[in-house]
């Protein structure tokens, strides 16, 4: 799927809330022909943006390859279905599958017909070139499915790692996971992916991403999901003349290390408007 290469990079940007299709697409830019993809975010925190797939589709235009989330959340089967075979007609050929950020009370109703496991089940069915209720699909193409996921649910859970590997072996081809700033947590996730039969089949690429203060890194840790980052990082982050820089140059020093560990096979950087600080941090291992 991605070329066999040393470290892969995928990098994200989230489509504004715009009528003007031009401003979504001309912030991934400077990640022409540097990054490998771009994911392009699915409405995330049950906040409504432009349309993913058509900036996707204007992305892939620019030159630069793209990943499309998807999540269960705000569509059912005929939706999805529908969404993926729209996406393969136009060769946006790798699908990221969620199961979405889950609105509060009050706020939009959620569908949740899939989750991020039977999305990559479901894309596995349209891979034999029908739908799910046996219907032959016209010219089909293949599509490549995502799964996500989290290293530090992997120390606190050694049962994790099944839940992977299952989706896996439904036809997950590569895996993205949530930031992860700890050098030692990172190791023991290569060492348990290998244990558990990991090859070059399925790509796995950390995440990361480039902090901007130490305020916008507190708020991530204490609000966001899956995230944590250390003391000793907002310590470096305040502490700095240019907190935006000391962000880019703690994923650099961090990414040097993990290019050596087994079973990793590249980078996602992720993080809101930060398209071209991860251009930045590309551009230090090309």
């Amino acid at each position: 799927m991605f070329s066999d290469k040393e470290l892969i990079f995928t990098a994200e940007t989230t489509p504004d809330l715009s009528m003007d299709l031009d401003t979504s697409v001309q912030k991934i830019m400077p990640l022409v022909g540097l990054a490998d993809a771009v994911n392009i975010t699915d409405s995330p925190n049950c906040k409504t943006k432009l349309s993913s797939i058509l900036v996707a589709s204007e992305i892939k235009k620019k030159g630069l390859d793209v990943i499309l989330q998807l999540t269960g959340r705000d569509r059912n089967r005929i939706a999805i279905e529908s969404e993926i075979i729209g996406a393969a007609s136009i060769d946006i050929n790798k699908v990221l599958c969620l199961t979405g950020d889950q609105p509060g009370p009050g706020g939009p109703k959620a569908v949740n017909e899939f989750n991020g496991a039977s999305l990559i089940e479901l894309i596995s069915i349209l891979n034999t070139g029908k739908i799910s209720d046996g219907t032959d699909i016209s010219s089909p193409k293949e599509i490549f499915s995502g799964a996500a996921d989290d290293l530090y649910t992997h120390q606190s859970k050694p049962e994790a790692i099944h839940s992977l590997i299952s989706k896996i072996k439904s036809g997950a081809s590569f895996v993205q996971t949530q930031y992860c700033f700890d050098i030692n947590v990172i190791k023991f996730y290569s060492d348990l992916l290998m244990s558990s039969g990991k090859d070059d089949s399925w790509k796995v690429l950390v995440g990361m991403g480039p902090l901007k203060s130490a305020k916008q890194a507190d708020w991530m840790r204490k609000n966001l999901w899956g995230i944590n980052i250390s003391d000793e990082i907002i310590g470096r982050l305040d502490s700095s003349s240019d907190p935006a820089l000391e962000g880019e140059l703690i994923c650099i020093e961090l990414i040097d290390k993990v290019r050596e560990l087994p079973g990793i096979d590249g980078i996602h950087l992720m993080g809101p408007n930060c398209e071209s600080q991860s251009a930045n941090i590309i551009k230090s291992f090309i």
